[in-house]
């Protein structure tokens, strides 16, 4: 009998032989003549972009840089674009939604509220990308993905959250800029990914597809994009690329938005107290001001306001005197964030301090809480995103980042989330073998450079010493 058992050591030292080695990375389903490009220097759209090996790596990549490559070179990867889709998703999906959220803030900040640390996570930009990555999900794997997301089946996400960002994307009054990629390693000896995949995610979340030599300049060019679709706000996703990363499913999303109604001078005042979790007062900037929608619920008062065009809005949550955050929000529900606002009215006098500050946490194991074990273990099957030329593909890590600026002006908040796919192999190792000299036997001193033999003999006996 053999068994099996895994050494990342063994597959990294692999992988750098094979990108060492390796041609380019394709994507099956596609035409052979175009599915070839450089593994060398920055990152390239899939099937679209020339060769840059002799090219200074760009430090961020916009869209308009990517239509002006695809306008100049050939067909990109997925001839599809991204459907106007109009239709309003249903009660159901929107109860889910908030279900998932409140059980994906509880799970991922509760213990930094305890310890007196500020938190922010976009539930939407993690939502985003990991409805991406279910996509390529099939059996278990996929259905504890869609239970972790609050749900939703894959199909009614994927509409869902294509109306959610056509939504966000197109909005008036304030700004709002969401948007996807997929990075792939550029080795067909590693991966190849599926056709139907790529244009599924292009069509539903507009996400262009990146074959990428994974080295210095793919990690510059991934944080560059997240650094200029955040608009600054949220500089960089990941740090570095592991030897077995495969593919980054990335998210960013940025939102500026205006009061609706502008503070005068007289509403803004410097040197108040604002009293932290330990107790400690500190000095901060407060602007007071009348709203219309005030919130009331047992051990809660709150307030919401609005911004340019009433169409989003800033929701204030005050736990009652001598109660916990930390234990507050541990008692939120998605029913409870639902009916905050729908029963929100009445005039209200409000202040809110000036603050702004970044947030990051890697959600792997507050995921896996939530029930995506499977995605995070060998026993994912994502074989509907890519064929990949190893043992094991699934979910290693999922980065969110996130960043916040109230003022006196409005808000500015921004996040990202990068979910990281690596492989590992399995390594066959047989039982132990033993050989004893117990009887006679043969021997040799051999040179092992070229394994000539030194010296040869035998032994039959063991003279007394």
């Amino acid at each position: 009998m053999k068994n099996i058992y895994f050494k990342k050591t063994i597959c990294a030292a692999l992988a750098g032989i094979i990108l060492a080695m390796a041609g380019c990375g394709s994507v099956s389903g596609g035409d052979s003549e175009n599915t070839n490009s450089s593994q060398a220097g920055s990152s390239t759209l899939l099937n679209s972009v020339p060769d840059t090996s002799d090219e200074p790596s760009a430090k961020s990549i916009s869209k308009e840089d990517i239509k002006q490559m695809a306008d100049v070179n050939a067909v990109p990867l997925s001839n599809v674009t991204m459907i106007e889709n109009d239709t309003v998703p249903d009660e159901e999906f929107y109860e889910n939604y908030c279900n998932y959220a409140a059980e994906l803030f509880k799970a991922s900040c509760t213990e930094e509220l305890k310890e007196g640390k500020n938190v922010l996570i976009s539930p939407e930009s993690v939502m985003m990308a990991l409805g991406m990555t279910a996509n390529g999900a099939k059996g278990e794997t996929l259905t504890q993905m869609e239970n972790g997301l609050g749900g939703t089946p894959i199909d009614k996400l994927n509409d869902a959250l294509q109306y959610r960002m056509t939504r966000f994307n197109n909005s008036s009054n304030v700004s709002f800029n969401v948007a996807n990629s997929v990075w792939v390693r550029n080795s067909e000896n590693d991966i190849v990914m599926n056709q139907d995949f790529c244009d599924k995610v292009k069509e539903f979340y507009d996400a262009d597809s990146y074959l990428a030599p994974f080295d210095e300049t793919t990690l510059n060019d991934i944080n560059g994009w997240v650094s200029n679709e955040t608009k600054g706000m949220v500089p960089s996703i990941i740090d570095n690329i592991p030897d077995d990363a495969l593919v980054y499913l990335v998210n960013a999303i940025a939102f500026e938005g205006e009061w609706q109604t502008e503070y005068a001078e007289d509403q803004i005042h410097d040197d108040r107290i604002f009293t932290n979790s330990k107790g400690e007062e500190e000095q901060v900037t407060m602007m007071y001001s009348e709203e219309d929608y005030y919130i009331a619920d047992e051990g809660v008062t709150g307030f919401i306001k609005c911004y340019k065009g009433m169409d989003y809005g800033f929701m204030a949550l005050l736990p009652k005197e001598g109660t916990d955050l930390a234990d507050f929000m541990e008692s939120l529900d998605g029913e409870k964030l639902r009916n905050y606002r729908a029963k929100a009215g009445g005039e209200v006098n409000v202040c809110i301090p000036e603050f702004t500050y970044d947030y990051d946490n890697e959600l792997s194991e507050e995921l896996k809480a939530m029930g995506m074990e499977i995605p995070f273990s060998h026993g994912a099957d994502f074989s509907d995103m890519a064929d990949v030329m190893h043992d094991y593909f699934f979910i290693s890590k999922v980065f969110h980042k996130t960043h916040i600026e109230v003022d006196r002006e409005g808000t500015r908040a921004a996040a990202a989330t990068a979910v990281e796919m690596k492989f590992e192999d399995a390594v066959e190792i047989e039982e132990p073998r033993f050989v004893y000299l117990d009887r006679p036997f043969a021997y040799a001193i051999v040179d092992m450079e070229n394994g000539t033999p030194i010296f040869i003999g035998a032994v039959n006996t063991i003279p007394e010493q």
